[in-house]
């Protein structure tokens, strides 16, 4: 599952033009290709060669794509729409609630545990610095849910 559609920001409009905003919305299909404007987070994750025929696209593991998801506004921006389908409310809940979504299935003791202290810790660290420090925890644990194997990659 891409992270914007985890987020709930996916643009599910069919046809139309395509665009050169690596911010917009839409499934990748939409991109249009432009050889001296390519979108850089594509090439970063193995968007397919456009200009010869390929039989099977290369799989790449490199650095930058977990600082994509670390550092990129766009990462953040769907770490806070995830966060936000989440019951805040419950934190416990929120956890629970944030495994089924991403991965389908609910976390291990382990993750459950390890989830709910880093949340607590996150809060604390947020606490007077303004905004919801709850929501601003849930957020951190979004966009670290973006970064695990489990998420990025298939099976």
């Amino acid at each position: 599952m891409i992270p914007c559609s985890l987020a709930g920001l996916l643009n599910l409009q069919q046809f139309g033009p395509g665009t050169l905003d690596q911010n917009m919305q839409r499934r990748s299909i939409y991109f249009f290709i432009k050889r001296s404007q390519l979108i850089p987070m594509m090439m970063l994750f193995d968007w397919p060669e456009h200009l010869v025929s390929i039989g099977q696209r290369p799989v790449t593991t490199v650095a930058p794509q977990a600082l994509m998801f670390m550092n990129s506004p766009q990462a953040r921006k769907w770490a806070t729409g995830f966060a936000n389908r989440l019951p805040a409310e419950n934190t416990a809940a929120a956890v629970n609630a944030a495994w089924q979504l991403a991965f389908s299935r609910l976390p291990s003791a382990e993750e459950h545990q390890a989830a709910l202290q880093f949340l607590k810790t996150q809060e604390i660290q947020q606490a007077g610095k303004g905004g919801n420090p709850r929501l601003q925890a849930l957020t951190d644990l979004c966009q670290t849910i973006f970064s695990m194997n489990e998420f990025v990659y298939s099976e």
